[in-house]
């Protein structure tokens, strides 16, 4: 479950997802440098292997760590793509290219955001898309895509080897078909309600993506910053007292516990400027993390890390025990107030530093980071569990696994 949101202003664009898989999932963000590789060479995804490219493009994707593909990620060019889960008519295929896979390779082999959305649509016709991607379950579905870049944006949808786009100069998508007869282009080449033909209702209500939909959609209306981005990617709904003692799946800040089996487990925003400063959480549940600041091209600095640097999946979890200490626990106004006057700070010096965005100022902010942690952590040790019974059941389920 998932909610992504973009839009494009006069001056700037800008690319937001939340990643909501399950909690014990490490999701990790990996800088790939642009290579070159022999006529005939094959390349291995998640499950099939299909044609390598002559060239692929320099990109940051944001991975679970057992998948080849990506929830979400931007590339040199500055084309961003999120996918979404998506749950259609008849079944799904138990093979082929997942979501994931086409994400990243639409990074990979597309230069703008048109030229990416052919290379999905492109593989998609060749090769079909299907396979498990739930981690430590059986989770089957078709996908959905946001793809922008600085001037164009479009929303891809798709059921089975079928798809439909749309152009927009900011939309928003979750786990739902949301195109019916105003698509730009379908595959079958007619017109058709393609949300009408391929939508399976039962799954799409109990997802909560209508609910979620709803609440980024009038985020998204009056957006033009990362700030609101930030605020979209933390909302919860009205009726949720407290996110950390109960259960969400209809809140885009998604939290797992009781019947909710998805979590929010990484956060991104891109900010497409004169730079692509992408701004990360490199952890679990946006709304106690904080959003640290990288700039496309800089050597990867935590959390953003080499492509298939093992202590990727370390910081992540070095994160993740904060977030599940904090589990149960209504955190005081002052850790809220201290989390946005960091993070405002940061914009500020990101804003006004040059190109490179100096690693002394990198360095600096993860020494910020460690010590906020670390006063918390101290101080969430004295607050009491609070939920419901059945949602402390779930967590220490998940913790325990987590252990192992």
């Amino acid at each position: 479950m998932c909610d992504t949101m973009g839009l494009l202003t006069f001056e700037k664009a800008f690319f937001a997802k939340n990643s909501d898989r399950s909690p014990n999932e490490p999701q990790v963000a990996e800088y790939y440098a642009a290579a070159d590789y022999p006529k005939g060479t094959r390349l291995s995804t998640t499950y099939i292997e299909i044609n390598q490219a002559a060239h692929t493009h320099a990109l940051l994707l944001s991975r679970p760590t057992w998948l080849w593909g990506g929830e979400m990620g931007v590339n040199e060019f500055g084309v961003c793509i999120g996918n979404e889960a998506v749950f259609t008519k008849g079944k799904y295929a138990k093979t082929g290219l997942t979501g994931m896979d086409l994400l990243r390779l639409g990074l990979e082999r597309g230069s703008s955001a048109q030229e990416a959305r052919d290379v999905i649509i492109g593989l998609l016709e060749e090769h079909g898309q299907g396979g498990n991607c739930g981690f430590d379950h059986s989770f089957y579905y078709d996908n959905a895509f946001l793809i922008m870049d600085r001037e164009n944006l479009y929303v891809l949808e798709t059921a089975g080897r079928e798809w439909v786009y749309k152009k927009m100069p900011r939309a928003s998508i979750s786990n739902r078909l949301t195109i019916g007869v105003d698509g730009d282009a379908y595959s079958g080449g007619e017109r058709l309600d393609f949300r009408k033909t391929y939508l399976e209702p039962l799954y799409s209500h109990f997802s909560g993506s209508a609910r979620r939909l709803e609440q980024t959609s009038a985020c998204l209306a009056n957006a033009d910053n990362v700030a609101d981005l930030k605020a979209a990617l933390r909302l919860h709904r009205d009726e949720i007292q407290n996110p950390l003692t109960q259960g969400s799946v209809a809140s885009p800040c998604m939290h797992a516990g009781g019947m909710v089996g998805d979590h929010t487990t990484a956060s991104m925003i891109v900010e497409l400027g004169d730079k692509i400063t992408v701004w990360l959480t490199g952890s679990s549940t946006p709304c106690i993390s904080l959003f640290k600041p990288w700039i496309f091209g800089d050597v990867p600095t935590a959390p953003v890390f080499a492509g298939g640097d093992p202590a990727a999946k370390e910081d992540w979890l070095r994160r993740e025990a904060f977030h599940r200490q904090a589990i149960g626990k209504i955190l005081p106004a002052e850790f809220y107030r201290e989390r946005d006057k960091l993070e405002d700070s940061w914009l500020a010096e990101v804003e006004n530093a040059n190109k490179e965005c100096s690693l002394s100022l990198r360095f600096r902010i993860a020494e910020q980071e460690r010590s906020f942690y670390e006063k918390w952590s101290g101080n969430l040790s004295a607050l009491p569990v609070q939920g419901k019974r059945a949602f402390k059941r779930y967590w220490q389920r998940k913790n325990a696994a987590l252990g192992k």
